[in-house]
């Protein structure tokens, strides 16, 4: 069996499983809160929520909130990529610099993302701004990390051979070391639109007036439990489709992984 027909049969068989475990929780969670938790403000069932989620999409809100978190996703994140490979690729090529800004960085990474929002909004405001900066913020620091471990991770070996046959640095770093790391920095990316997705709903709970953030926070305190839980399965639903993509994107990038899985 080839490795393209191999590669389909586990595509299919973890999509099924992928259904099954979904149609699991589903029931489970549709048992629970109907025979368990029967208090609605804590708990409520999976068609109630899907319900609720409809009657959203038929108002037509849910696409207002869709496009305004969708704008602000689609101007942070690629931006976020952008500085942090840009970054990560920096300190990868300069030990002085690694040392000058890690430390700087380990602390920015380690401060709480909603600690600092209420300044983002108080500095730039309630608009684009504050949204861009907040994902970025969350964004970019595990795109910088893998992107940096990813290049100083290359084999050595490789970098020796490529330079016995008098590859230039440039040639060395676009045919070794950066497809070594691409699978580093392709991960750093998933982690990198998971946390993009919290960052954007933070900076939307402390000041917006429209976007999956807001409708959240305004389901909560009306008490709207279906509604609240619809937009964060939708969420989940986006963050999942995010991670298949990603994976799809390093098989076409870097398709000699997959001769060692």
């Amino acid at each position: 069996m080839s490795v393209t027909n191999r590669r389909a049969r586990a595509d299919w068989s973890g999509a099924w499983r992928t259904l099954v475990s979904f149609a699991a929780v589903g029931a489970l969670w549709e048992v629970v809160a109907r025979t368990v938790v029967r208090n609605r403000l804590v708990l409520v069932p999976l068609s109630e929520v899907l319900s609720a989620l409809g009657s959203e999409i038929a108002s037509g809100q849910f696409w207002r909130h869709t496009w305004v978190t969708f704008g602000e996703l689609a101007t942070g994140f690629p931006l976020s990529v952008l500085l942090g490979v840009s970054i990560g690729l920096l300190l990868a090529q300069s030990r002085p610099l690694q040392q000058i800004l890690d430390p700087l960085l380990t602390a920015l990474y380690s401060v709480p993302i909603v600690a600092l929002a209420p300044l983002f909004i108080s500095w730039l405001g309630f608009g684009l701004d504050s949204k861009v900066a907040i994902i970025l913020l969350t964004a970019v620091f595990p795109i910088i990390i893998n992107t940096e471990v990813g290049l100083r991770s290359t084999d050595r070996g490789l970098i020796e051979a490529s330079r016995s046959f008098n590859a230039s640095r440039w040639q060395i770093f676009q045919h070794v070391t950066f497809p070594f790391a691409l699978p580093f920095i392709i991960g750093g990316i998933r982690v990198a639109f998971a946390r993009a997705l919290v960052g954007v709903i933070v900076a939307e709970f402390f000041g917006a007036y429209a976007g999956y953030g807001y409708a959240i926070l305004a389901a909560s305190q009306n008490f709207r439990t279906a509604h609240l839980l619809g937009y964060v399965l939708v969420l989940g639903f986006i963050g999942m489709l995010g991670s298949v993509g990603m994976r799809s994107l390093e098989r076409r990038l870097a398709p000699w992984r997959e001769m060692h899985e």
